[in-house]
């Protein structure tokens, strides 16, 4: 268990001795310290851990940044990097999981990180101390077979136009970028225009209830597999749409089914 410490407090008051126009302290709480992406990873992945206390801040060169700095012991069960020893505000590495599942832990030894910044107020430097840190657990997992994901085409008014709008394919931060889309299925009761916009261009498909699109089968383009954003259509004639009448068309759902490359 991490034995938390003042030390921030006391390099606080330090720094603030040395300046000669003093110091102000802005309390930030952080809810999350760490990350590590993708949070479902392809096998053969690289994956990146993380973790960054300055967000949108920058530590000034004017200042003694390490005194400020936490330790920040970063492990994995099961071991997939040897364990990390860090003091600093920021930290970024890549490694490779080879099991189905991977826990990885940040554990940092104090529970709030004063940080000197480069922001003034007149002659008094804003200091920031991020508050509320906590031990935090990451669990990533490896993807095997295939993944669906609901894609919902919200109906809405554009102007006197009713639209459905276009949804995005699940991806990175949660889904590795090696996922690629294997079938696009329509699980509406009426036929739909599909609109599909891929790395290359885009293209549009008649889709019948219950029937799905291959890449490269039935004619389908195989760059279909690229697909990022898809856009879905029908028409609905109960929906208004006018200075003096709000109905939207019925939202529509696609099925996204994803598997790795």
């Amino acid at each position: 268990m991490t034995i938390r410490t003042s030390t921030a407090s006391l390099a606080l008051l330090l720094a603030c001795t040395a300046l000669a126009g003093g110091c102000r302290l802005e309390r930030s709480v952080l809810n999350g310290m760490g990350q590590v992406t993708p949070a479902q990873y392809c096998p053969g992945d690289t994956v990146t851990a993380s973790y960054d206390l300055l967000r949108e801040e920058t530590c000034p060169a004017d200042v003694d940044c390490a005194a400020h700095f936490p330790t920040m012991n970063i492990t994995s069960a099961p071991e997939a990097f040897p364990p990390r020893t860090v003091r600093a505000f920021a930290d970024s590495f890549t490694f490779a999981p080879t099991a189905d599942r991977v826990d990885v832990t940040f554990d940092i030894d104090r529970d709030a990180v004063t940080i000197p910044t480069s922001r003034f107020d007149g002659s008094t430097r804003i200091f920031v101390q991020r508050t509320n840190l906590r031990d935090q657990t990451h669990t990533i997992t490896r993807i095997t077979g295939t993944i669906d994901s609901e894609l919902l085409h919200e109906g809405v008014c554009s102007g006197n136009a009713p639209v459905n709008l276009p949804a995005e394919i699940p991806g990175p931060p949660r889904l590795s970028p090696n996922m690629r889309l294997a079938e696009l299925c329509n699980t509406n009761g009426v036929p739909i225009m599909v609109e599909v916009s891929t790395t290359s261009g885009s293209m549009a498909f008649n889709l019948l209830p219950g029937r799905c699109l291959q890449p490269g089968v039935d004619g389908v383009p195989a760059d279909l597999a690229n697909a990022r954003t898809i856009g879905a259509s029908a028409p609905d004639l109960a929906a208004r749409c006018s200075a003096t009448m709000q109905q939207p068309p019925r939202p529509l759902r696609t099925i996204a089914r994803m598997a790795c490359r």
